[in-house]
């Protein structure tokens, strides 16, 4: 079981000493904020009571009160011989649904504005040619009776495109899909059973945990900080649950923007060396870096040919996200294994759907170029707009489709309930959660034009004064 160590405690909990009310319920309160926003993972066993007071220079009896708090609470599980454990709640354990991801979310239907949708708008003129051309071309290959197995023009687009930014790739090392969910689907048929472990990212990619719940899976969270990844702590991580998958997204991470740096992937490197683990690493955002001038893509975290890593990616959201094509490259040999299952076949992208996307790759350049700097200025808008506001706080993300809004002084399900009253859809923080957390956190995509995100923080602002006059 993994635990934090007292001396973690002092940078977990902050000035929790602020404030009124017994230090023990402060410090119960402190302990409460860090388990909802992430920093203290579910499911980690707490220090012993005497070495805590110890750390934090109180009495035992003030951190035995503190425990007795939390177990009233529900947040922590204590068991004779096994000490207390972070938990979550019952109340809040039913907002997990299995089937919770990023492109279903209930209640969205009728929403004058959705943000609960990270979608940059279509490419229409090139996107136009490219369905003409693809219909046109689509008898041939209808009637086209040869074996289709082998490496397509898509294929070899998708590779030439990942070796111009320093890739190795060829055909063989990619196996096209419906999208990066079927991919992920796929993959977890692949490598995962019935109580497989998972090693991954606070927040993540809310299909990445559907796809794994769905699997059976048991998540364990490692929280990323607001400047990006605590290698070391995934270390130790990793050491402790001995997961069969671990899933990674360092490029423009999904939700927070965040770009892990060429030190950081190094150690990373370094440190994978010594885990039996396959590691995915989700790329679908790699192609929207928003710095300015562009910079040249980082350099893998491992080396080619490593048959215990594979790589996700999409042209969803570089090209047009109603392009259900996505694919996984990895070494041949491991395409040729994913190719062998069953369920291969049924989440393959459709025949005109690849024609389209063939089409498409001849403009990606352009397309991206385009798009880069349209998000760059929605996002800067947007960020104007918040930065304005003095009940929440955010990093600038260096690319990426969205903003990761941390509330200081609410629940952002609460937030989000009020402002579907005013006809705003928003993702809760918790939807991005392995275990349930991150309660104060709203990500917010900027892929809407400036008046939608004008009318937007409107709304947003609206909602936040309505939660302050409720009790």
């Amino acid at each position: 079981m993994r635990h934090v160590p007292a001396s973690q405690f002092p940078r977990l909990l902050g000035d929790w000493r602020v404030g009124g009310g017994s230090l023990a319920g402060r410090l119960a309160v402190a302990v409460e904020k860090a388990v909802h926003d992430g920093r203290l993972p579910l499911g980690v066993r707490l220090p012993a009571e005497r070495l805590l007071a110890d750390e934090l220079g109180l009495a035992r009896g003030t951190v035995a009160a503190c425990y007795r708090i939390l177990r009233a609470e529900q947040l922590i599980i204590t068991r004779t011989g096994s000490g207390s454990t972070t938990s979550l709640p019952p109340r809040l354990r039913d907002r997990l649904s299995p089937w919770a991801s990023d492109r279903g979310r209930a209640g969205r239907s009728g929403a004058a504005l959705d943000l609960t949708r990270a979608e940059p708008a279509a490419p229409f003129d090139e996107l136009l040619q490219a369905v003409h051309a693809a219909a046109d071309a689509l008898p041939a290959l209808l009637h086209d009776t040869a074996d289709g197995g082998g490496p397509s023009a898509l294929h070899s687009a998708i590779a030439d495109a990942h070796c111009a930014q320093g890739f190795a790739t060829r055909g063989e090392n990619l196996l096209l899909t419906s999208g990066a969910d079927a991919a992920l689907n796929l993959l977890s048929a692949a490598y995962l059973r019935q109580s497989s472990r998972v090693v991954l990212d606070s927040p993540t990619y809310p299909g990445a945990l559907a796809a794994f719940r769905a699997a059976g899976a048991r998540l364990v969270a490692q929280p990323l900080g607001p400047t990006g990844w605590d290698i070391p702590a995934l270390d130790r991580a990793l050491q402790a649950a001995r997961p069969s998958l671990t899933y990674l997204i360092p490029d423009f991470h999904n939700p927070t923007g965040l770009l892990m740096g060429e030190e950081e992937r190094g150690e990373l490197r370094r440190r994978l060396r010594a885990h039996d683990t396959v590691v995915v690493f989700d790329e679908t955002m790699r192609d929207l870096d928003l710095r300015e001038p562009v910079s040249p893509p980082p350099r893998a975290v491992t080396r080619a040919g490593d048959r215990d890593v594979v790589h996700v990616g999409s042209l969803s959201k570089s090209l047009w996200p109603g392009l259900r094509v996505g694919w996984i490259r990895a070494h041949p040999d491991v395409i040729r294994r994913l190719a062998a299952l069953p369920l291969a076949a049924a989440l393959a992208p459709s025949p005109f759907d690849r024609l389209v996307a063939t089409r498409l790759m001849e403009h990606r350049e352009a397309i991206l170029d385009r798009r880069r700097a349209q998000l760059r200025a929605q996002r800067d808008h947007l960020a104007s707009r918040l930065s304005a506001l003095p009940w929440c706080r955010f990093r600038t993300p260096q690319g990426g489709l969205s903003l990761w809004l941390e509330l200081l002084d609410a629940d952002s399900s609460r937030l989000a309930a009020l402002a579907a009253a005013r006809g705003l859809s928003l993702t809760p923080g918790f939807h991005f959660s392995p275990d349930g957390a991150l309660d104060r956190y709203l990500r917010l995509p900027f892929t809407l034009p400036p008046e939608a995100l004008d009318a937007a923080v409107d709304r947003l602002t609206e909602a936040h004064a309505a939660l302050e006059s409720t009790p």
